[in-house]
């Protein structure tokens, strides 16, 4: 894996892949979640969520940008 690159395309593709989901499948958990604690407050981790912050943060920086 080069600067991430690998990880980047797993997690585009796994991200596109349930684009405009409005059910929880279990495909879909399996795909996205990677573990959840049950208890009070309990949590859910779910997989590329790293990834998914670089993204949208990514996307709100430029964003503020164009309107400028």
């Amino acid at each position: 894996m080069e600067n991430g690159v690998d990880t980047e395309y797993l997690f585009l593709t796994s991200f596109s892949k349930y684009e405009n989901i409005d059910k929880m499948t279990r495909e879909i958990l399996i795909g996205l979640v990677d573990h959840i604690k049950i208890y009070e407050g309990g949590d859910i981790s779910f997989k590329f969520a790293d990834e998914y912050r670089r993204v949208t943060e990514h996307i709100e920086a430029n964003k503020q940008k164009e309107a400028v």
